[in-house]
């Protein structure tokens, strides 16, 4: 007897091992799962190293704005092995968004930038040393330094410039110069919207109208044509999102990829369960 009840509990270990398997396969394939940051796309809120837990619910699963979320490149040469960018969630369906280097207007709400998101600066190589030393002073770090034989370039967050400009001379402000960027419109598409097309949201939309038509739709001379006849509006079969990566210069987002749709969502990032500064160990991600 003692035998047989020693079998028996035997044999229940191979399906209890498998129940357990077939569970922890369907928590990382529809609920939760571990991802490695491998880019600087998202500094200073996700550092190289670190491993996050990314929420796959279904309908937790969804962008939500100024959240950071993980998808696939939509692109159709990524098409047979996409690879995976982090970014954070700027436009919702529907949105009217204008980028600037102040930050984002959303529906004409005045959106800041993240205090976190890195932007290149550059100093002139006559205010370089006194530059470094407020900048060792402060205890903020050298990043993407560059020098040139016309002077020097570096990233920083907002909240180092304004640290850096309270320290500086006045003199040495004067050589401490901000990127310049391009301010640009656009709407972000939105599932069964009419959507109106000109030469600037043929431009952003050329590719996602090329995937949701298998390739059937042609552009001539800034116009969109489907089966021959020019149209002035698309109607999307999914919604789309516009997303940025807090690090500009280390990023892959919307500004190559174009807009993001919603079936190349995988998740949103949710919390850091591991990372090489034991402080951020179990910090939520926003």
């Amino acid at each position: 007897m003692a035998i047989q009840r020693f079998l028996t509990a035997l044999l229940k270990w191979p399906a209890a091992c498998a129940s357990v398997a077939v569970v922890v396969m369907l928590i990382r394939l529809f609920c939760l799962e571990s991802y490695r940051i491998s880019t600087g796309a998202m500094e200073e809120t996700l550092r190289i190293g670190e491993y996050i837990l990314v929420n796959k619910m279904p309908g937790k699963n969804r962008p939500v704005r100024g959240k950071v979320t993980l998808f696939t490149s939509p692109l159709l040469r990524d098409s047979a092995d996409a690879p995976l960018f982090i970014s954070r969630c700027i436009g919702m369906p529907g949105d009217t968004i204008r980028v600037s280097i102040d930050g984002y207007t959303i529906n004409g709400r005045k959106i800041p930038r993240s205090p976190r998101s890195l932007s290149s600066y550059f100093i002139t190589l006559s205010a370089k040393d006194t530059f470094l030393e407020t900048l060792k002073r402060l205890d903020i770090p050298l990043r993407d330094f560059k020098q040139e034989s016309f002077g020097c370039m570096l990233s920083l967050t907002a909240f180092e410039e304004y640290q850096l400009r309270e320290e500086l001379p006045e003199a040495t402000n004067r050589h401490f110069i901000g990127e310049q960027m391009q301010d640009y419109s656009l709407i972000v598409p939105r599932k069964g919207q009419a959507y109106p097309l000109d030469a600037a949201s043929l431009t952003a939309c050329k590719e996602i109208i090329l995937r949701e038509t298998e390739g059937k739709a042609s552009f001539r001379d800034g116009k969109l044509y489907l089966d021959g006849r020019e149209t002035q509006f698309f109607f999307f079969r999914q919604d789309y999102y516009w997303v940025l990566s807090d690090n500009a210069n280390e990023a892959v987002d919307s500004r190559h990829l174009g807009f993001i749709p919603a079936d190349r969502i995988v998740g949103n990032a949710w919390l850091c369960w591991y990372s090489p500064d034991k402080r951020r160990i179990f910090k939520t991600i926003h």
